[in-house]
């Protein structure tokens, strides 16, 4: 309990039942709330409301933070205050409460007359010639708010109920002030308090007013925060949807990244062909005489080129070993456009050999920048497995050293056909 409560209230607390009890102590807690608020102080945490209907749902709207649209009413009643008179001055020094009380009679009859202006100025210069009471400053607050000056009544009846919390009359005309300015919720709790004090007709038919005021805006907090809840959710699904699709999607990307390097870096070698190549059986059959319209001719090749009877070494699968176990031919087998070369060029008739035969051929490979390397080389090192057998009809031309594809021709060499 506040030390400044009366000795009255806490005597008449201990007469109450329980729920007498729960009615003032919130009262009181009400009021303890608005005198720090007042000072400028952090309320900590809303206070429990009364009896006055409040269901659990709007105790929970509460605790919410301000909507946008109650930031939007509360800057249009900031400015309707901007727009009010400037307040009345309040009291700094004097003493003369013979002069007080002339002014206070004078505002008395004024305001009986119904000319609160005047009485308002009466009253003011009460309140500057003595210290003034709660209730003086209630009655100038009244003025005020028949004048529409709400937001000084508010602050005069402050000023009032900083004297004297229990002020029914303070608390009734803040909370019609605060009604005025459409503060509802300040306004309930105002007109609610003043009626546990002192029970007023009209201030009972505010008190209605206002409460069905707050139901209204706190069945709107209600709605709109589950319209919040629900835009969240369907975000938040959207946002769980996208990063699946994502996920799949980079997944679907990775798996094929990995076929394409799969085919690319692990192409698997020709496999031998069983018993390899078929041998020509006395090779390519001789020119007997040479070519015609040559004189003398060409050296007639009556054995041919010795034929492959089986292959090396189980026939081509030998020659691909043979291949692979060579560094530079094996790099160069790495070349998609090499090793379909190389595989047209063995499966055509003849293989490596008949390559000798096809001068056409022979210009079409030679001149690819990245073929032509490659078969000098291969022709080179692996001429005696791919059937290359002596030619004795081709004279001193083919070699006198015995290997026949030392001097095969480079590029520039074959002849342009």
């Amino acid at each position: 309990m506040s030390n400044t409560r009366p000795s009255e209230v806490s005597e008449a607390i201990k007469k109450l039942g329980s729920a007498e009890q729960v009615v003032v102590q919130t009262y009181i807690e009400n009021l303890e709330a608005e005198i720090k608020q007042l000072k400028g102080d952090d309320v900590g945490e809303h206070e429990n409301t009364s009896g006055d209907g409040q269901s659990q749902a709007e105790a929970v709207v509460d605790e919410e933070e301000t909507t946008e649209e109650e930031t939007t009413d509360e800057a249009a009643v900031e400015e309707e205050k901007e727009e009010e008179e400037p307040y009345p001055p309040m009291y700094e020094s004097g003493d003369d409460m013979d002069q007080a009380g002339t002014y206070k009679m004078e505002a008395s009859d004024f305001k009986s007359a119904g000319d609160y202006a005047a009485a308002l100025d009466k009253y003011t210069l009460a309140i500057q010639a003595a210290p003034p009471s709660a209730l003086l400053l209630a009655n100038r607050a009244d003025a005020l708010l028949r004048l529409g000056r709400s937001g000084a009544a508010v602050r005069d009846c402050s000023s009032a109920l900083e004297q004297n919390p229990d002020s029914a009359k303070a608390l009734r005309i803040r909370g019609r002030a605060y009604k005025e300015l459409q503060e509802y919720e300040k306004s309930r709790k105002d007109l609610s308090s003043s009626q546990t004090i002192d029970y007023d007709d009209v201030a009972a038919e505010d008190l209605k007013f206002v409460t069905e005021k707050v139901k209204e805006s706190d069945k709107e907090k209600v709605q709109k925060k589950l319209e919040g809840e629900q835009k969240l959710r369907k975000r938040a699904e959207e946002i769980q949807k996208a990063q699946e699709e994502a996920r799949k999607e980079a997944e679907e990307e990775a798996a094929e990244r990995e076929a394409r390097e799969a085919e690319m870096g692990d192409v698997p070698p020709m496999g031998g062909m069983p018993g390899g190549m078929g041998g020509m059986p006395g090779g390519m059959g001789g020119m007997p005489g040479g070519m015609g319209g040559m004189p003398g001719g060409m050296g007639g090749m009556p054995g041919g080129m010795g034929g492959m009877p089986g292959g090396d070494g189980g026939g081509m699968g030998g020659l691909m070993s043979a291949l692979l176990s060579d560094p530079e031919l094996a790099a160069g087998m790495q070349n998609p456009k090499v090793m379909a070369a190389f595989s047209s060029l063995m499966s055509s008739p003849g293989g490596a050999a008949g390559l000798m035969s096809n001068p056409a051929k022979m210009q079409e490979l030679m001149a690819d920048p990245e073929v032509g390397p490659f078969i000098q080389k291969l022709m080179k090192k692996m001429g005696p497995m791919m059937g290359g057998g002596g030619m004795p009809g081709a004279g001193s031309g083919m070699g006198d050293d015995g290997d026949e594809f030392d001097d095969l021709p480079d590029l520039d060499d074959v002849p342009n056909l």
